[in-house]
């Protein structure tokens, strides 16, 4: 501190500047760093990794439980059962019930458990769908 008593006030200003400069130099290569490796893997360097859903595809043994009323195929999918199966049944089974009945309830349960927008549901399946809620008690 001494020693910037005897500095005049622009010099000291300089010197905080160039250190300024120096640390934002070395941001700006950091993020020059990451964009190169994402280029070369094919990878994106800010966004999030998509969640990959791998086996759902073999879900025959679990079609049938898109038989089970709501309340009941709520519990069979719900991950906090002993009896839950694995998401990406749950995924598979979203993609049977797209590409069939397509019930606005069983798709809405579903994208929400997993958290999926409907960008992100499995291929298929019209852009709407069936809803099957009764208009009078009858």
């Amino acid at each position: 501190m001494i020693a910037q008593k005897d500095k005049p006030a622009a010099e000291i200003v300089s010197e905080v500047k160039d250190s300024v400069k120096v640390d934002a130099a070395k941001e700006v290569a950091k993020e020059i760093v990451k964009d190169e490796i994402a280029l070369s893997t094919g990878t994106e360097s800010d966004a999030e990794p998509k969640r990959q859903f791998h086996g759902w595809e073999e879900i025959n043994l679990y079609a049938d439980l898109l038989d089970l009323g709501l309340e009941q195929f709520k519990d069979a999918i719900n991950p906090k059962s002993e009896r839950s199966i694995p998401e990406e049944k749950v995924y598979g089974l979203l993609a049977l019930e797209r590409n069939g009945r397509n019930r606005t309830e069983y798709v809405r349960l579903m994208a929400k458990q997993l958290k999926l927008k409907p960008e992100e549901f499995p291929g298929g399946g019209p852009s709407y769908t069936n809803d099957i809620t009764n208009l009078t008690e009858l």
